[in-house]
């Protein structure tokens, strides 16, 4: 009867490591997505899906939300790069009927080593306008609003360094709203190492 082979703890660490490796070289390359906008010549990269942070207004509603989405881009127009935070605003409240509507959010805050990161919005589509196609993210919820904030490669870092776990926003009237971390949502380490390798 031949004996069973068993292996030893070392080479069980070692055997799942390896397939732990493995499976991450199978799946690396949906952790961001890249494409070619044509009639530019712009290159954009962005990661797979946002990060998706939800408030609630349990007075008019027990399940609607107010979305905010957000998730970094590169833009590579011949060799020059630009670096923002996208933001998309969802909501699947009844604003304009049984709540009131809410104007978009002109700065976003974040705390970011206990200090407030304040960057400035504007429509995605004026940041940049050469693009023909204008998507970047997709949301489960039709998105009212596409904005973005121009950062530095810095900046996007030591937001990926921290766990966001709550964002600010201010609308033009100057009132605040606070979301919450609901969904983890885009790799950005991922996201930066594709930016640090030059891109898929």
């Amino acid at each position: 009867m031949r004996a069973r082979y068993k292996p030893s703890p070392l080479a069980r660490v070692v055997s799942i490591a390896t397939l732990a490796t493995l499976a991450g070289c199978g799946t690396q390359s949906h952790m961001v997505r890249e494409r070619l906008d044509e009639p530019s010549g712009t290159t954009v990269l962005v990661g797979a899906e946002p990060m998706v942070f939800a408030r609630t207004e349990p007075q008019y509603s027990r399940s609607g939300r107010d979305y905010l989405y957000l998730g970094p881009v590169e833009t590579n127009r011949q060799g020059v790069r630009e670096y923002y935070l996208w933001v998309g605003v969802a909501t699947t409240l009844d604003r304009g009927y049984l709540v009131p509507l809410a104007s978009e959010p002109e700065r976003v805050f974040i705390d970011v080593a206990g200090e407030p990161m304040e960057l400035a919005l504007r429509p995605w589509q004026e940041r940049e306008a050469a693009l023909r196609d204008a998507r970047v993210y997709a949301a489960p919820v039709r998105l009212g609003a596409e904005l973005a904030a121009r950062v530095t490669l810095d900046q996007l870092q030591k937001l990926a360094s921290e766990p966001l776990q709550a964002v600010r926003v201010v609308d033009r009237d100057g009132a605040t709203r606070a979301y919450y971390r609901w969904h983890a949502g885009s790799d950005w380490p991922a996201f930066l190492a594709a930016v640090g390798a030059g891109g898929y």
